[in-house]
């Protein structure tokens, strides 16, 4: 779904907030609506629930439940414990003792990988290309700067929205110790209990992601140390070219592409 089936509601947030997400809704063409239960039921909802911004699933989907998705990288437990140079995630983008390389994270999402990796000390550029998902991303990161113990992991994280492969990219800082990271949208499991709601919420929201190869491939014409694609463990490579070192951790992959010789 795009976002355009989204609908924004004003209300329930102080003047600067409450107007911030007008403005939002003006620049992406979105309807507005006063209240939760104004908003159509077969509709998403934009919304602030206890002072953070959710996406609240359409009424009509009750497989979806009723709750919010909301990015929390205060108080959400999944976001506190460290990531390891031991860890699958550090391995494959190239942590080193005294060293945590730049990434460039093309499909931020719900922002797990990169506040990982910027816990654990890497630089990291977010892109999200989804304005609804970049508008939660940006509230998560502002209420996680306001927090004294949360403030230099979330200031290592700039988020960048807009899609790569548009006529008009964002402008992304490359280097040749960048490593590209990309995290395409899992197919959905035909088992509903074994996907939590906010992931569902969220996979009914962008949907699967059916241009990964060219974004790869997009990524693959930059300089840059490294190429990591998080994988399930039984799917195929992202495209014909074969990784140069998979790390696998429980139901994830990561095929590591290196940096072609010159000369």
């Amino acid at each position: 779904m795009s976002e355009r089936s989204v609908t924004v509601v004003s209300a329930g947030g102080e003047g600067a907030v409450a107007r911030r997400l007008i403005r939002f809704a003006e620049a992406h063409d979105l309807p507005l609506a006063d209240a939760l239960d104004d908003v159509p039921a077969d509709r998403f909802a934009l919304a602030l629930d206890d002072g953070r911004l959710g996406l609240y699933p359409p009424r009509n989907l009750v497989d979806l439940g009723r709750h919010p998705l909301v990015i929390d990288f205060v108080y959400d437990r999944r976001f506190a414990r460290p990531l390891a140079r031991r860890d699958a995630l550090a391995r494959a983008t190239g942590w080193k003792a005294g060293y945590r390389p730049p990434v460039i994270d093309l499909t931020a999402g719900l922002g797990r990988d990169a506040w990982a990796l910027a816990a654990g000390g890497c630089r990291v550029t977010a892109v999200e290309r989804h304005p609804v998902v970049h508008c939660l991303l940006a509230d998560a990161l502002g209420r996680a700067a306001a927090e004294p113990a949360l403030a230099e992991v979330a200031a290592r994280i700039d988020l960048v929205g807009g899609d790569v492969l548009s006529a008009q990219p964002p402008a992304l800082p490359v280097s040749p110790e960048t490593v590209w990271y990309l995290d395409p949208m899992f197919p959905e499991r035909r088992k509903s209990a074994l996907v939590k709601k906010p992931m569902r919420v969220f996979h009914h929201l962008v949907g699967e992601d059916p241009d990964a190869a060219a974004l790869f491939a997009w990524a693959r014409r930059h300089e840059g140390a490294r190429w990591v694609v998080k994988r399930p463990p039984g799917a195929p490579a992202i495209d014909d070219s074969t990784p140069a070192i998979e790390y696998r951790s429980g139901r994830l992959r990561f095929d590591v592409y290196l940096a072609r010789p010159t000369g």
